[in-house]
């Protein structure tokens, strides 16, 4: 039978999915339109012309060998040409085609990370909330994940950062703009973090690496966007073209570090085998050479800051109390019910709204949602939202 770590993972891991198939189980009762089904975060937008632009070029015009295999860091062309989006967006950052390595995602990206520099109970921190994927990947590499939870408007609290410390430390993983809360630290908080780190380095001799995850980096609303190469040491920079080139599905990402960090050349050289025995390999050579003849790997994220206002009027309208996201598409708003996971399951049982738990993100009393959904079903969804509240609102009168 299947290992007693893999059993209790599955238990722990399927909110996100439950919530999923219990959305597909009530389409199928009510219809789709009468279901509103916040539980995915799939992104709204599709590639750009260019990319469909290149494949039919590509496809009428086939390189011979051209589906062989590549270097396991990824075509030298599309490794080239996520170096120089990079020093596009963050200047001169020592970051070339030689210091970019192209993953399986983002997820492959930090699970090559973790594999090059875990010793077996390393420690790696991570934020509560959390995307609830990261403390399987420090599973992966045999590390020990540590817990520290982040303020109540979701920004880190440092001197609780501070007590989470020790000489066992190696590595946190930041993700800014954040799942779940759309919560964005900028320049100064990156600063401080890493002002933290290097203190605490020199008091308890430890090496702290920070895997900076940025797949939402160009879905920030109304500020800037910070620049981690220029705050943070020892950084590794962890992102994909999931949801800025609508590639989710082509599951095209990559890890990338400062050449002129110390050490480099042999974290990429540990990159390179991590990324080929861990089995999974780097994304499909197809998209790797499309992606590299598009005119930039930029595109206009139209509709994501709109649905997130519209998603915010819904949820203050009935009456929900929560942090306004400020990048990415999702929210975490508390729950007006002290067991969140009953709150989802009144939500979906009695007004077809699909919710996922705060507990499932390793932060209790809240729900997640992702407005990456169609502006109708946003809408529609306001006099729901409505009832569900006053419902809890009477419940807790009880």
């Amino acid at each position: 039978m299947i290992s007693e770590e893999i059993k209790q993972n599955l238990t722990q891991s399927s909110w996100i999915r439950k919530m999923f198939e219990e959305g597909q189980r009530l389409k199928a009762i009510h219809g789709a339109d009468n279901v509103y089904d916040f539980s995915l975060g799939n992104p709204v937008i599709d590639p750009p012309k260019e990319y469909f632009d290149a494949l039919r070029t590509y496809a009428n015009n086939p390189i011979s060998g051209g589906h062989s295999y590549i270097p396991n860091q990824g075509l030298v062309e599309a490794r080239a040409k996520v170096a120089s989006h990079l020093e596009g967006r963050y200047g001169d950052i020592g970051v070339t085609d030689q210091t970019v390595i192209m993953t399986s995602g983002a997820a492959g990206a930090l699970n090559v990370a973790l594999r090059s520099i875990l010793n077996e109970d390393d420690e790696v921190i991570i934020f509560t909330p959390f995307f609830v994927e990261y403390k399987f990947y420090v599973n992966n590499a045999k590390g020990k994940a540590v817990y520290c939870p982040l303020a109540e408007d979701f920004t880190i609290d440092l001197e609780e950062l501070a007590s989470m410390i020790t000489s066992r430390t190696k590595a946190v993983i930041l993700n800014n703009p954040h799942n779940p809360t759309g919560q964005l630290l900028p320049q100064e908080d990156l600063q401080s973090f890493n002002a933290l780190l290097r203190e605490k380095e020199a008091e308890t001799g430890a090496m702290i690496h920070v895997l900076y995850d940025d797949p939402y980096s160009q879905l920030i609303y109304d500020y800037d966007a910070p620049n981690p190469f220029a705050a943070i040491e020892r950084l590794f920079y962890v992102s994909s073209f999931s949801k800025d080139l609508g590639l989710a599905g082509e599951r095209l990402g990559y890890l990338a570090i400062d050449g002129r960090m110390d050490g480099a050349g042999d974290y990429m050289a540990a990159f390179v085998f991590a990324n080929r025995t861990l089995g999974f390999g780097n994304a499909s050579v197809t998209v790797q050479r499309m992606i590299s003849q598009l005119p930039t790997l930029t595109q206009e994220q139209a509709g994501y800051k709109e649905r997130r206002n519209a998603m915010v009027d819904v949820l203050t309208d009935a009456g929900f109390e929560f942090v306004e996201p400020k990048g990415g598409f999702f929210i975490f708003p508390k729950s007006p019910l002290a067991d969140d996971t009953a709150f989802c399951k009144l939500a979906a049982e009695k007004f077809n709204i699909l919710l996922v738990p705060g507990a499932g993100f390793g932060r209790e009393g809240h729900f997640r949602l992702s407005y990456s959904v169609s502006p109708k079903q946003i809408e529609r969804s306001r006099e729901a939202f409505k009832a569900l509240f006053e419902e809890c609102k009477i419940a807790n009168e009880k």
